[in-house]
Order: structure tokens, then C-alpha cells, then sequence
């Protein structure tokens, strides 16, 4: 009975997030932003934590002239989806429009390239597969009668899936970096009013997270400089984070025009 009332609700989850997201794109095609990016976000809320759903909310968000929760959208959609060209063009031209045009950090260890074209859910995936061949072939060896019993295909096949599992493991729970979503902040040496300012960081600006402090990020720049950034002024990139609602940052757009 509860494995029952779990896929309903699941559905029922998953049928309220394509509402959502249905309603976002209907907002935007005529120009309602602001109720697109609440419905999209609305669709986050649903557990519709889809790479379509958070390249629509960037869109929406970047009409709405918010540069740094635009960003946090995009990154999140391409590091579900490493491979859409529209959400990376997008943050190109986010990056280029910043003020501090910092590169992105890069978004896993290097020892797991292949993550650069592959999402979580690729990754995951495959190593899924590969790991049932290795267990089937045995079963395979034993239904063709063959003279072997040890064969090199599960090992071949083990080892390629585990290690594909610690790389969807890292992508999935590593939060390597926030947005900067303020018009400005400064970065401090420490935390309290003992630090001091390192240097400025400005809103859109994509940077990696190395240690979290209570409501502090301690951040590090391309050129290896650290500084400690309030949290509240900064979005995570993780695809699995809760989206703030647009209307947290529409004070500032109100201020522009």
C-alpha cells in the first residue's frame, strides 16, 4: 500500500510539474516574465528539476534584467544537460555581460572528463548497464556450457562502473560553486569584523566554493585569491538546491527602471 501511494504521488508530482512548466512557456511567448519565472520555478518546487525547465526560468529571468539568478538557472540546466548548446551560448553571453568576467569554474575533477558531455543521469546510466553485463555474463558462460569459469568481462566491466558511479556521485552531491546575485559584494580575509576586504566580486560572477562557514562561503577566484562571501548573497549552481522565487530579486529590477 505505501509502495502504492508513492507512485501516485510521484505522478501526481510529476503531472503538477509539466502543468508548470506548460504555463511558464505559455507566460513567455507573451512577454509575461515575471509570472513565467514563477511558474517555472513552480515546476522546481514539483520536483521538475529538468534542464528545460531550468533554461526556461534563465531566459524569463534574463528578461527580467537579473543577470546573476539568470546565471544560477543556466548552470544548473547545463550541468544537467552538458551538451545543450543553447544554455551554453546563453551563458556565454551571461559571462561576457558581467562586470568581472570570470571564467567558470570547472564543474568536476579532471579525472572525470567524460563528465564534461555527460550529465548525472548519463553516467548513472551506463554505469547501471555495465554493471548488469558483469553480472550476466557468468549467467551467459553457464547457459553456453562454456569450459571457463573466470572470465575477464566482469572485471572488464566492473571497474569502468564503479568508477562511473563515483563520478555521477560526485557530480550529483558536489556544490562547487554559486552565482553572485547582488549588484556587488565584498570578499573578506575572515569571517566577523576582523577581516578585511580582498577584493570585490560583482553580480553574475560564477565562482567555486572551497569550505561553507555557518552563512559564509569561503570562495576561490581563477587565480587561486580566497575570500569569504555572505551566503545570502550568492546562488548555488547545484541542480538540486531549492530555487528562490523571482520575487526576491524584483525589488532591484523595480530600483532600474
Amino acid at each position: 500500500m505505501n509502495v502504492l501511494l508513492a507512485l501516485l504521488l510521484s505522478a501526481a508530482l510529476a503531472g503538477e510539474a509539466d502543468d508548470a512548466y506548460q504555463a511558464g512557456v505559455d507566460h513567455a511567448r507573451v512577454g509575461d516574465h515575471e509570472a513565467a519565472a514563477g511558474a517555472f520555478i513552480r515546476a522546481l518546487d514539483a520536483g521538475g528539476r529538468d534542464p528545460a525547465v531550468y533554461h526556461g526560468l534563465g531566459n524569463a529571468l534574463w528578461r527580467l534584467d537579473l543577470l546573476g539568478p539568470a546565471t544560477a538557472a543556466w548552470r544548473r540546466g547545463l550541468r544537467l544537460s552538458p551538451r545543450n548548446g543553447d544554455i551554453a551560448a546563453n551563458l556565454d553571453r551571461a559571462r561576457r555581460t558581467s562586470e568581472d568576467r570570470i571564467e567558470a569554474p570547472a564543474p568536476t575533477a579532471e579525472i572525470f572528463f567524460w563528465q564534461s558531455v555527460l550529465s548525472p543521469r548519463d553516467s548513472a546510466w551506463l554505469a547501471s548497464l555495465l554493471a548488469t553485463l558483469a553480472f550476466a555474463a557468468p549467467l551467459v558462460r553457464r547457459w553456453s556450457k562454456s569450459e571457463r569459469r573466470v572470465g575477464l568481462e566482469t572485471p572488464g566491466l566492473l571497474g569502468p562502473a564503479l568508477l562511473l558511479t563515483v563520478s555521477t556521485w560526485t557530480a550529483v552531491v558536489n556544490q562547487d560553486s554559486v552565482v553572485v546575485v547582488v549588484p556587488e559584494v565584498s570578499s573578506r580575509s575572515a569571517l566577523g569584523p576582523d577581516g578585511v576586504e580582498l577584493f570585490v566580486l560583482h553580480e553574475g560572477a560564477e565562482v567555486r566554493v572551497v569550505e561553507t562557514h555557518r552563512d559564509h562561503h569561503l570562495v576561490v577566484l581563477p587565480d587561486e585569491r580566497k575570500g569569504w562571501l555572505p551566503a545570502d548573497a550568492s546562488l548555488s549552481t547545484n541542480p538540486s538546491a531549492p530555487f528562490p522565487r523571482a520575487s526576491t530579486w524584483m525589488g532591484d529590477v523595480e530600483t532600474l527602471h
